[in-house]
């Protein structure tokens, strides 16, 4: 009799303990149905140290601008970006850009001198030529989508 005890006792266990992973394992599977973290469109605003802005909606991806050459130093930077469809975001809110972390921009730049030979660029700009500034809005981001624009400038 107390062998028939302890096998049910051991039956009773086995059962608790699967019973338990069960609604364990169909509580993960309500889990990963909810909906999904949705990523927002990015609008990013390039300015340079002149003043002068290019607005970078969802639907441009590249832009063109010429300028005279005046031998000053010209510099191009990602000034602020805002999230479309978002709505912690409301209104025509700009965000200053993070410089860590996963929601960040990435910058490249080339210079193609005039006599067409294209090279990486990380200074002012400053001779005559073409640059093409890039941006890079990370696909590390929780809160928007990865895109990349290019403002192309010509110094004449």
């Amino acid at each position: 009799m107390i062998l028939k005890l302890d096998a049910r006792k051991k039956i009773k266990r086995r059962l608790v303990t699967v019973s338990c992973l069960i609604v364990f394992c169909i509580g993960l599977c309500f889990t990963g149905c909810g909906e999904k973290d949705e990523k927002c469109d990015v609008t990013i605003r390039i300015k340079n140290n002149f003043g002068k802005e290019w607005v970078f909606t969802p639907d441009i991806e590249e832009l063109t601008y010429e300028f005279e050459y005046t031998g000053k130093d010209m510099e191009f930077y990602v000034d602020a970006y805002k999230l479309t469809d978002e709505p912690d975001f409301t209104g025509d809110k700009w965000i200053k850009p993070d410089f860590s972390g996963p929601n960040v921009f990435y910058v490249t730049m080339t210079y193609c001198q005039p006599d067409g030979l294209n090279k990486s660029f990380d200074g002012p700009v400053k001779e005559k030529g073409k640059y093409n500034f890039c941006a890079v809005a990370d696909s590390t981001s929780t809160i928007w989508n990865f895109r990349v624009v290019y403002l192309n400038a010509y110094i004449k």
